[in-house]
């Protein structure tokens, strides 16, 4: 049974970084485009406030992600342990502090992505108008 938790914890572990490296890509594209033009120097203060905190907050995006990723494993490893042990013995405190932990990272990850995407939006939006 300990077997599947250590499978689970590696399937974690890919699908993470396969989602984060797809978003980081992306963001980069995005930065990309928006600085390789004739025009870099022509933005206005807001538009490159609005770059700026976008880039800020999807580098927050990735570290947030990251850690989830390692406490994820963390906790997928600690149960893989304790059902290693006789019942008896097997203690579950330390698993509810990681999902909690966890919990407060996928939220803040959800938070930052949010703030990012409608940063790189206001910043598309004032460069069309």
């Amino acid at each position: 049974m300990s077997d599947d938790f250590h499978k689970w914890a590696k399937d974690a572990g890919n699908k993470l970084r396969a989602y984060i490296l797809s978003y980081a890509s992306g963001a980069t594209a995005v930065f990309f485009l928006a600085l390789t033009g004739k025009d870099v120097g022509a933005f206005t203060r807001h538009e490159k406030w609005l770059l700026i905190a976008a880039l800020v907050l999807y580098i927050s995006t990735a570290i947030l992600c990251l850690f989830e990723l390692q406490v994820d494993s963390r906790r997928f490893f600690f149960i893989a342990k304790q059902l290693e042990l006789p019942a008896n013995e097997r203690s579950w405190e330390k698993n509810e502090e990681y999902k909690k932990i966890r919990l407060w990272l996928i939220y803040g990850s959800y938070a930052t992505v949010a703030l990012a995407t409608a940063a790189i939006v206001g910043f598309l939006v004032l460069r069309i108008a």
